[in-house]
């Protein structure tokens, strides 16, 4: 992945959708996106967009590993969808 996920610039940074905690869940499960530098401070600086992409990964997450939100939160500790 080169392009940024959200505006399609040139990536510039890796982000962990889940981070402190749940930050090497994040690299473990795949829940990383390709980010440009403006992208990846608005992810970090505006709740709303860091609450829709985390919202996006759980969803992508769930389906791919074909989990219920239960078992999302007994992984990730938490249920974004539910905020």
């Amino acid at each position: 992945m080169e392009q940024c996920y959200l505006c399609g610039r040139r990536k510039q940074h890796l982000h962990e959708v889940f981070f402190g905690r749940n930050r090497q869940l994040s690299m473990k499960y795949g829940c990383v996106v390709p980010l440009c530098f403006s992208c990846h401070e608005k992810v970090h600086n505006d709740y709303s967009t860091d609450l829709k992409l985390k919202q996006e990964c759980q969803k992508r997450y769930m389906k791919y590993y074909e989990v219920d939100e239960e078992a999302f939160i007994k992984t990730f500790r938490t249920n974004y969808l539910r905020k």
